[in-house]
């Protein structure tokens, strides 16, 4: 099975349970209940729990940064419309449920506010749809992936994964820095 036919059957396997999408489902705050639903699902595909939730993921935000080019009216450079995504007729089926949140990057830009203000804003965020950044890579997607498991968690476990996410970031820039400064005294020796 390709990648076109594999994720075609993970969004026609995902329709089947209107729990993982339709937020005003009664059960779909209830994390047991959607688990299994993804076990159910992944039996079926043959694939990782962790590894479908995050390629429905990818989809949902592929389809929010289609609807998105779609609405601002995005041209090739030929100025011909954009074409529609691959699988947008395909997930239709979740529109009625996506939410559209302000893009916070030009919301920081045009309003500065205090605390109590922001807070009150983001309360209200999933009233909105925000398609994203449509030049978001796939460590963009992952890491947003992430962070949504991470807020599932008690804060004790949330500050203890930001910790050690730090630690492990400071460590690789440290590694990479030291390795340019060896290039820089190969060059040198080498010249």
């Amino acid at each position: 099975m390709n990648a076109r036919e594999y994720r075609e059957k993970l969004i026609d396997e995902v329709k089947k349970y209107p729990v993982l999408y339709d937020t005003n489902h009664e059960n779909h705050r209830d994390i047991d209940v959607r688990d299994r639903c993804w076990q159910e699902i992944s039996e079926r595909l043959g694939a990782n729990c962790e590894v479908l939730k995050r390629e429905w993921k990818i989809l949902r935000d592929s389809l929010r940064q289609s609807l998105k080019k779609s609405d601002k009216g995005v041209t090739t450079k030929a100025g011909l419309p954009c074409k529609k995504w691959r699988f947008q007729n395909r997930m239709s089926f979740v529109l009625p449920y996506m939410t559209i949140r302000p893009n916070r990057r030009s919301l920081r830009r045009d309003i500065k506010m205090d605390d109590t203000e922001a807070q009150s804003d983001q309360d209200q965020e999933s009233e909105v749809w925000d398609p994203g950044n449509h030049d978001q890579d796939s460590l963009d997607l992952y890491f947003a992936s992430v962070c949504q498991s991470t807020k599932r968690l008690p804060k004790k476990y949330q500050n203890l994964i930001k910790k050690q996410v730090l630690d492990i970031l400071l460590r690789v820039e440290e590694q990479v820095e030291a390795e340019a400064g060896e290039s820089k005294i190969a060059v040198y020796k080498n010249a």
